[in-house]
């Protein structure tokens, strides 16, 4: 595997395996990068930032750049001025019968690409009706992202999109052989083969973002908010921050030789941040999260159609709560959560949720107790969960190796099978199964519904399981047996007594089966045998 495609997710736990609970991820070994260090921490730096809205109805004024007479440091205005182009109202999309979901797609990887190529190239069934959301971690690479979307867009009437870690990565100038084709503008093949080699021309990941944001214009993927009759449907912009991390750390008096993330995530030397803005505090994270008060037009949400909406879909690549995710002891990289989530995310679901509260709610079209579903990417763990009211669901694509070394961690709903070919995009949101025409099942009647998310667990073994046991994040002298071979055991270091097959008996952590086929989801499509 090309070295710089090495991402952190190749760090995180061989956490169930498909073919023995003991399977660990090969062949890696931690990088030891050397440890960056930026004036960008400087606290006068972060008086910068912008003050926080106290709701999605007060407008955020930008803060007055504060001078300095050593560095020459654009203030943090002229960054956020640069977003204002991109906002738009919410865009009426009434013909939308059904949404799916996806992250991680990692598009580098050929066998990613032609599974892609392959769900897209099926004309049997018509998704002129269909939305498409997809959670960040497309590529890099401009050109695979523009080879991903144009490839979606034939075949689904409507994606939406919002970036992730890996698509902000400064991408240098070098030329890449891929195996798929690259359409070129005219609809020719001359770009088979090779991408262009120009790198994408940032010096930094916010001209990064621009430039991707400006490219979902151009190919017709929608960023802004989305009117789907009485379901709104919002992209968030997310970026993580150490502080997200809230649970105590594994005891380093018992383990020795576990690395600090910034030491082993890529993220930490290819997504640049211009100053004042540094990915060692908050300040990235803040200032992502604010661009969302600057693309997203929730004026129109209060005066225009949008304010009708009865449930919402809100979508980002990063977490946003952090027990959407394992706890430590049980991640090859236990250090990983200061990596993966927002603190400033979960509290702008909130004030989304709350905008939307039960007094304006005619219905409740979410079996889980839930007018509100987030779906999340970047963990490859797959996710559906409601907690406090908010349903969460994480459908990953993920890297092909790891599909044979934790199949059980990652199928949920229809990304499951024993082929590539038989996974397909879940479905998390349907206007109505009424009848068997066209490429819509109806599995039985008692699953006949008006409008509205899945009526039963989609899947996710992870959060079954959290669903069952507690959460124990003080359990910090402990490691689940494939963590613990990664590191030095010393006394009073303990290893787990974790058995994978022995939890599913005993909790029933099986997926649940609907139907004579046993697709694991409320949905069933016509061309999924």
């Amino acid at each position: 595997m090309p070295s710089s495609f090495v991402n952190h997710w190749l760090l995180a736990a061989s956490l169930l395996s498909s073919t023995s609970p003991s399977s660990t991820i090969t062949g890696f070994t931690f990088g030891h990068h050397r440890r960056r260090t930026s004036s960008s921490c400087h606290p006068s730096h972060r008086t910068l930032l912008r003050p926080r809205s106290p709701s999605l109805d007060t407008p955020v004024l930008l803060a007055k750049p504060i001078a300095s007479s050593e560095q020459n440091i654009p203030s943090l205005d002229t960054h956020y001025n640069r977003f204002h182009r991109f906002r738009t109202p919410p865009h009426n999309a009434p013909h939308i019968n059904n949404i799916l979901l996806l992250s991680d797609l990692h598009c580098d990887y050929s066998p990613n690409r032609d599974w892609l190529e392959g769900i897209c190239n099926n004309q049997d069934d018509n998704d002129s009706n269909t939305m498409i959301l997809v959670a960040g971690d497309v590529s890099h690479n401009i050109d695979i992202l523009r080879w991903t979307f144009r490839t979606l867009k034939r075949k689904f009437g409507e994606v939406a999109f919002t970036p992730g870690n890996h698509d902000l990565w400064i991408d240098k100038k070098r030329k890449q052989r891929i195996a798929t084709t690259l359409d070129s503008d005219d609809g020719s093949n001359s770009d088979r083969g090779i991408t262009n080699g120009e790198g994408d021309g940032c010096t930094n990941s916010i001209e990064k973002l621009e430039k991707i944001l400006q490219l979902c214009i151009d190919e017709g993927v929608r960023v802004g908010p989305i009117q789907v009759d009485s379901l709104l449907v919002v992209p968030l912009l997310s970026w993580y921050h150490p502080s997200f991390d809230s649970e105590p750390a594994i005891d380093s008096e018992c383990w020795k030789g576990i690395p600090s993330a910034r030491k082993v995530v890529a993220d930490y030397r290819k997504a640049k941040w211009p100053e004042p803005l540094s990915p060692f505090d908050d300040s990235v994270a803040q200032f992502i999260d604010e661009l969302n008060d600057v693309i997203l037009d929730f004026d129109s949400f209060k005066d225009g159609t949008a304010d009708e909406a009865t449930t919402i879909l809100s979508f980002s690549h990063f977490l946003p709560r952090i027990d959407l995710i394992p706890e430590k002891r049980y991640l090859s990289l236990p250090t990983l959560h200061s990596c993966v989530g927002s603190t400033f995310l979960e509290a702008r679901l909130r004030r989304l949720t709350n905008r939307y509260d039960d007094r304006r709610l005619g219905n409740t079209s979410n079996s889980h107790g839930s007018n509100h579903l987030h779906a999340f990417g970047h963990s490859h763990l797959s996710w559906d969960a409601t907690l406090d009211g908010v349903r969460y669901v994480h459908v990953p694509l993920a890297y092909p190796r790891e599909w044979e070394q934790r199949r059980r961690s990652l199928e949920i709903g229809t990304m499951k099978g024993d082929a590539s070919d038989e996974m397909y995009p879940v479905c998390i949101w349907e206007k109505q199964i009424s009848s068997t025409k066209g490429s819509e099942v109806a599995l039985s009647s008692a699953e006949y519904i008006k409008s509205g998310f899945p009526q039963e667990w989609l899947g996710g073994w992870w959060s079954k399981y959290y669903d069952i046991m507690p959460r124990q994040p003080h359990r910090n002298k402990e490691l689940a047996p494939w963590a613990a071979r990664r590191f030095r055991q010393q006394p009073g270091g303990l290893i787990e007594n974790f058995d994978h097959i022995w939890v599913e008996k005993r909790h029933k952590l099986q997926h649940p089966s609907y139907g004579s086929a046993g697709t694991g989801n409320w949905y069933k499509r016509a061309d999924m045998k």
